[in-house]
């Protein structure tokens, strides 16, 4: 007989349908932890979830824990690079391994969200390419529409400027003092969504971009302090572009 119930019990197992564990908060009008079918796409959490109409889509997070090991690995190269730049600064006896350091701090108190970029407007999500699967873990957070543009990297100091649609990236840096070792040359846009470009800010290769509120602007280090970590603008951009709490506004 036990053994029986034990052969039921395992028939039951295997033809009970599979289901995918997936939070989402923020705007939402019913916030919580769903258990949804392993089929599951981003759409039914977002309805699950009821999304409300003032929550800022450009801004949502998708967190993944898929994604977390290699963004682990990618703050880690970042850490790496900056106190090689920071230590060579210091052997060569300039003032810009305070900047490295500063730097350095910043990235080491930032967390690895896992964040990865998709569309997360629940109309887009009536296509099918926009509506991927979900899978158990996975972390949705809707936030309130900020009001103001952030300047970071080789600045003077961190800058939180008022968002003016009518304003460029030109416009923004010039309210941000940069610091001595800036590129005055590339700067990296990362949009709220996570989307990062390079663009050029020099009158020989300005690029013109519509900055969205909420994004950031990281102005780049000059290559020629980068010798011991030529990747280091880069990297760091795309670390950024996982911090959603820099740009966005979450209801905690």
């Amino acid at each position: 007989m036990k053994r029986l119930f034990a052969a039921v019990a395992l028939c039951t197992a295997l033809i009970a349908p599979a289901q995918a564990t997936v939070t989402i908060d923020g705007r939402v009008l019913q916030p919580g932890t769903y258990a949804l079918p392993d089929d599951a796409r981003l759409r039914d959490a977002v309805v699950a979830g009821q999304v409300r109409a003032d929550a800022w889509f450009l801004g949502a997070a998708w967190l993944r824990p898929s994604a977390v090991e290699a963004q682990t690995r990618l703050k880690a190269g970042v850490l790496f690079d900056l106190q090689a730049a920071m230590v060579a600064a210091q052997a060569e006896g300039n003032a810009h391994a305070g900047l490295f350091s500063r730097l350095y701090q910043q990235v080491e108190a930032m967390p690895v969200t896992g964040r990865v970029v998709a569309d997360m407007t629940p109309l887009s999500q009536l296509l099918l390419r926009n509506n991927p699967l979900l899978a158990s873990g996975d972390h949705l957070r809707y936030p309130a529409r900020p009001d103001h543009v952030r300047v970071m990297g080789a600045v003077t100091a961190d800058c939180q400027l008022a968002y003016d649609p009518a304003l460029r990236v030109r416009d923004y840096l010039r309210q941000c003092p940069a610091a001595d070792a800036a590129d005055a040359s590339w700067v990296w846009l990362i949009q709220p969504d996570g989307q990062v470009q390079q663009l050029g800010v020099a009158p020989w290769n300005l690029q013109p971009a519509n900055v969205a509120v909420g994004a950031v602007i990281m102005r780049g280090i000059h290559p020629r302090h980068l010798t011991e970590a030529p990747d280091l603008n880069a990297e760091l951009a795309a670390f950024l572009a996982t911090q959603y709490r820099l740009g966005g506004l979450f209801d905690e």
